[in-house]
């Protein structure tokens, strides 16, 4: 039996997991279970296709404890503009290469398991995971940190049976590398894939379509839902419907830095990306490849459709977590999301982080900021 086991094994997941293995647990006694073969797995390919070039968050977010961690590592490896901008937005590269080391320092990866979490039961004094093969895990604790990228959200119009269409989440589909691409969708994953395709050749044309003009923020939610500035008042607020509603105002969906917009701009009037705003109506065939019809009567035609719509906005985990739910009787919001303790525990050690966090931590639980909160929470209250 292992005392922690952390199904996830994302930046939530592995944040913690570092964390863990540094304060209070030996390899032995944590095991991380994800569908992927290595830490990481789901935002080194995405971020990769995509083509990012820095990251969104500032220098002080990243797996390690010390916030300046990362700028220190920066000083002691070759790397060329290792931040950008005022906030000191890291290079991709410099991220992730201190991520594996900062993991490789507590043998994260002798803790990883490869594996499919498809069910979950509560013993006496401890939990069963069962994992598809049969293979069956128990543990003292555990720490639920599913990602919420694993069902991409496919529009009405988009069938994949008749057309050229993909999703950025489908991680075994590569990004067209020719011919003419429509990417759909208005936020930071639509504006890095639609800049990079514009600058790769092979590529003829790219063209943008997304439903709102371009939202320019410098980050996914107000800094300020980092500390007390926002979050005393949150804290104090008991109706969880509030809490839902108060995240939903907070969060910048489909926004977009202002130097990605500047990009974008720049490679408009270089004539390598064309961007429509409109709602789209359907899909059709048309001479040579696929088109969107806009509803305000525009086509936009291409050889391939990349989407970058997002998530289904569901519970992660849902298939096998409901039926947990309902037979230890786990406390949910009328969203259907946990409602945890201050430490994040759910009950009987089962703790959460990322996402299935969101109502206890804010609006931020979801990025590498509240991967961090999540795992001082966890780590520092066991």
């Amino acid at each position: 039996m292992y005392k922690w086991v952390i199904i996830g094994g994302g930046v939530q997941g592995c944040c913690v997991a570092r964390r863990l293995l540094q304060e209070k647990a030996g390899n032995e006694d944590l095991l991380i279970i994800d569908p992927f073969p290595g830490p990481m797995h789901v935002w080194q390919t995405l971020t990769k296709k995509i083509g990012m070039s820095h990251l969104r968050s500032p220098s002080v977010h990243h797996l390690d404890i010390d916030p300046y961690s990362l700028s220190k590592y920066s000083k002691g490896h070759d790397f060329a503009q290792p931040f950008r901008g005022k906030y000191a937005r890291p290079q991709l590269d410099l991220f992730n290469r201190h991520s594996l080391d900062v993991m490789d320092e507590v043998n994260l990866e002798e803790s990883w398991k490869q594996g499919t979490v498809n069910g979950m039961t509560k013993g006496h004094n401890h939990w069963n995971i069962s994992l598809e093969g049969g293979t069956e895990v128990q543990s003292e604790r555990v720490v639920l940190a599913v990602g919420v990228n694993h069902i991409p959200h496919y529009p009405e119009w988009a069938n994949k049976k008749e057309m050229p269409v993909s999703h950025v989440f489908d991680m075994q589909t590569p990004v067209p590398d020719e011919g003419r691409v429509i990417v759909v969708g208005g936020g930071m994953t639509a504006a890095h894939l639609a800049h990079t395709l514009s600058n790769k050749n092979g590529i003829s044309s790219v063209s943008l379509v997304k439903r709102h003009p371009f939202r320019v923020e410098d980050f996914d939610s107000d800094p300020g839902w980092l500390g007390p500035k926002f979050l005393k008042g949150y804290e104090k607020l008991t109706c969880y419907d509030q809490r839902r509603r108060v995240i939903h105002q907070a969060r910048h969906r489909g926004s977009i830095t202002r130097e990605l917009h500047v990009q974008l701009k720049r490679q408009m009037r270089a004539s390598r990306l064309d961007i429509h705003t409109g709602e789209v109506e359907k899909a059709v065939t048309v001479e040579n490849g696929v088109g969107l019809q806009l509803k305000d009567g525009k086509l936009v035609s291409a050889d391939s459709i990349v989407l970058a719509t997002g998530a289904e906005t569901c519970l992660p985990g849902k298939a096998w977590m409901e039926p947990l739910i309902e037979q230890v009787g786990l406390p949910c919001a009328p969203c259907g999301f946990p409602v945890v303790s201050t430490t994040l525990e759910w009950k009987n050690g089962l703790y959460v982080a990322g996402a299935l966090a969101e109502l206890e931590i804010g609006p931020a639980a979801r990025n590498i900021a509240g991967a961090r909160k999540s795992a001082e929470r966890i780590v520092t209250s066991a």
